[in-house]
């Protein structure tokens, strides 16, 4: 992601020195020799709307209860480590090996288990913006179509802007009115 976006933002300094030097070599351009171009700030867009906001307050009490679920776990494992360590003074090699063999095995199992669980918190979030600008796309297609846009491009990609040209907070305006946070029940 990071070469794409190097690469696009060398493409469009390249472009821009090469329009700067055909605007020298000619008299000074007309509005009708630019097209019609936009940025978005996409993190912003889907962080700021009613939906972003929704999904990660989810994912945030998620990922709150995975790190406590992963706290008590752990205190358990301790507390059973401990009584197994003051078990071995009681327990011949091979009993005390056996008992250790299956907290061991249970460790791994659990370290597994919660790895899992975050891995499908990553992937929820990845899921959840996916769906966004899924349902995204067709509102901004729209708002492109209405104030006569033919390029949006990533805030991240530009050498440079102005301020008239960001419709960030109009796709988010229009994407609450649209959609607002109801995307979630979708998602589950």
């Amino acid at each position: 992601m990071g070469k794409l976006r190097y690469s696009l933002g060398l493409f469009i300094t390249c472009l821009s020195l090469q329009w700067a030097f055909v605007a020298h070599a000619q008299s000074y351009p007309t509005s009708e020799q630019f097209l019609p171009v936009a940025t978005i700030d996409q993190e912003r867009l889907f962080a700021d709307s009613l939906f972003g906001k929704a999904f990660n307050e989810k994912l945030r009490k998620d990922a709150n209860a995975l790190d406590e679920e992963n706290t008590r776990i752990a205190k358990e494992l301790t507390d059973e480590e401990t009584a197994l360590t003051e078990k071995r003074k009681e327990l011949s090699n091979e009993e005390f090996r056996k008992l250790a063999a299956t907290f061991n095995d249970k460790v791994e199992t659990i370290r597994r288990d919660q790895s899992q669980k975050q891995k499908n918190l990553n992937s929820a979030q990845i899921k959840g913006q996916l769906a966004f600008f899924v349902k995204a796309k067709p509102i901004i297609v729209n708002l492109m179509n209405e104030l006569g846009i033919l390029f949006i491009l990533n805030d991240k990609a530009i050498f440079m802007a102005g301020n008239s040209g960001d419709i960030t907070n109009s796709a988010i305006e229009r994407i609450d009115q649209i959609l607002g946070a109801n995307i979630l029940s979708e998602q589950e």
